[in-house]
């Protein structure tokens, strides 16, 4: 409603053609139900990682919490980076050895949280590799934190195994996770990383979008 409002009183001092556009926005961003979910997106690269790294590639990468905040799912896309299926064959400097999910802030290092890919056994269990296109999708939930071959919960005090995800979505809502893919160049340490941040709610950027046309208007009327 406050969006409604606020679009409104913009949209009044705006001319007739004007108002039509801001009106097909206002319609098309209500229809996406924004309500139940929460959308975070991390852009990766050399500069974010603590310490040093001479990777050239980036990575940008989309994660939806859904409304019960028990699945996480997510979306990677590579850029100048390789997957590669066997393990074994990851040796080129820009060959990805692992994505990780850590907890810490903007220029912190932290233990991981979800191993997504590296070590099949600790996985996340619905992981789908798209070897060609570089990119990885997939669902993290509390089941990743169990380990398939005993059926137990993993370690939770090792740094290096896969967490349960409800004890660290309040972490998520606070900006404190960061992804990182590791490469072969870097000795398979940390080659670049991006910190997990949330997307503006739409409502703000249907207003800026509004404003942004008035503005335009106005100079065209001058």
């Amino acid at each position: 409603m406050k969006m409604i409002l606020e679009t409104s009183k913009i949209m009044s001092h705006c001319s007739i053609r004007l108002r039509l556009i801001l009106a097909f926005t206002l319609v098309c961003v209500a229809s996406v139900d924004t309500s139940h979910a929460d959308t975070f997106v991390a852009n990766l690269n050399a500069s974010q990682v603590v310490g040093t790294s001479t990777e050239t590639g980036t990575a940008v990468a989309t994660f939806v919490l859904d409304e019960a905040q028990e699945n996480l799912s997510y979306s990677i896309q590579a850029f100048g980076l390789d997957l590669i299926p066997d393990s074994a064959d990851r040796t080129a400097f820009s060959d990805i050895t692992a994505i990780h999910v850590h907890n810490g802030f903007f220029g912190s290092a932290g233990p991981h949280v979800l191993n997504i890919f590296g070590v099949p056994s600790e996985d996340d269990d619905e992981i789908v590799v798209d070897f060609d296109g570089e990119t990885v999708e997939g669902v993290y939930n509390d089941e990743d934190a169990i380990d398939p071959l005993t059926g137990e919960l993993f370690d939770q005090n090792s740094p290096l195994t896969t967490k349960l995800l409800s004890n660290f979505v309040d972490d998520l809502l606070a900006g404190q996770l960061y992804l990182a893919i590791h490469t072969a160049g870097q000795d398979g340490n940390i080659a670049i990383r991006g910190q997990i941040v949330a997307v503006p709610e739409p409502s703000s950027a249907v207003v800026m979008l509004a404003g942004a046309l008035c503005c335009l208007a106005r100079r065209r009327q001058i």
